[in-house]
């Protein structure tokens, strides 16, 4: 009798740790933050809007936002929208078990304001098409985030999946001077990356499917990076999120 007491009280005891051990398994956290692009100051009291769910969220004086949960297994794509700034969506991302939120694999945004934005896709050459999207990632050196400078691996050229018949275009890095380590967009030409790591792609497509971006260069194995390309939308995907030199 006292067997079977002590299995039914821990049976009553396991059922009600139940709900909690589902949310834990569940769920996992999301974070990041948004800056400035060039001078990198933080963005704060921006909206975050999650595309597949519609949640929205700020970022506080800092410029972080979260951590939010999210369903493990997941897909999950921000965007980023505050006045006088670039409305930008993140890379889209499956939720893992362990979350987003190291600095080697949170959601971080690099906003340009709407007046550099237009600025530099003139100096660039770019002719923005309003029905399709516009992608700009960094090709990432071995753990290197958004607070190396300079943080891109050079040497390798941008691989889109599907390929598009377009050619990107790869920044260049200021060598001295007020902006050294900075993204040079005057120089034109560039056929791969610089150690700026910078490469935009144009014009693409919109399709219901995600692209998947990477890069190669002898020697080097890159991780890979997803985007979802909607009509009209503008996607940055900064380090850590873009393609990423492998130990």
């Amino acid at each position: 009798m006292l067997k079977q007491t002590s299995l039914t009280s821990a049976l009553i005891v396991f059922s009600s740790l139940l709900p909690s051990i589902s949310q834990a398994s569940g769920t996992a956290p999301v974070s990041g933050f948004a800056r400035s692009f060039i001078l990198g100051t933080a963005l704060s009291n921006a909206t975050i809007t999650v595309l597949e769910t519609g949640q929205q969220f700020k970022t506080d004086s800092n410029g972080k936002y979260g951590p939010i949960q999210y369903p493990i297994g997941k897909p999950i794509t921000l965007i980023f929208e505050k006045w006088n700034y670039k409305t930008t969506q993140s890379d889209t991302s499956v939720v893992p078990s362990e979350g987003l939120t190291s600095p080697y694999n949170n959601i971080t945004f690099q906003i340009a304001s709407i007046e550099s934005y237009y600025v530099l896709a003139g100096i660039v050459g770019a002719k923005i098409e309003d029905n399709a999207c516009h992608v700009v990632t960094t090709i990432t050196a071995y753990h290197k985030t958004m607070d190396d400078i300079p943080q891109g691996e050079e040497h390798a050229k941008a691989v889109l999946i599907p390929n598009v018949a377009m050619t990107p275009f790869y920044f260049d890095i200021f060598k001295s001077g007020p902006l050294k380590g900075k993204t040079n967009p005057f120089t034109k030409g560039l056929t791969e990356t610089s150690e700026d790591g910078g490469v935009a792609l144009f014009n693409l497509p919109p399709r219901a499917e995600p692209y998947r971006i990477t890069a190669s260069k002898n020697g080097v194995v890159f991780s890979e990076a997803q985007f979802m390309c909607r009509k009209g939308a503008f996607i940055n995907i900064s380090p850590p999120r873009g393609p990423s030199a492998q130990a």
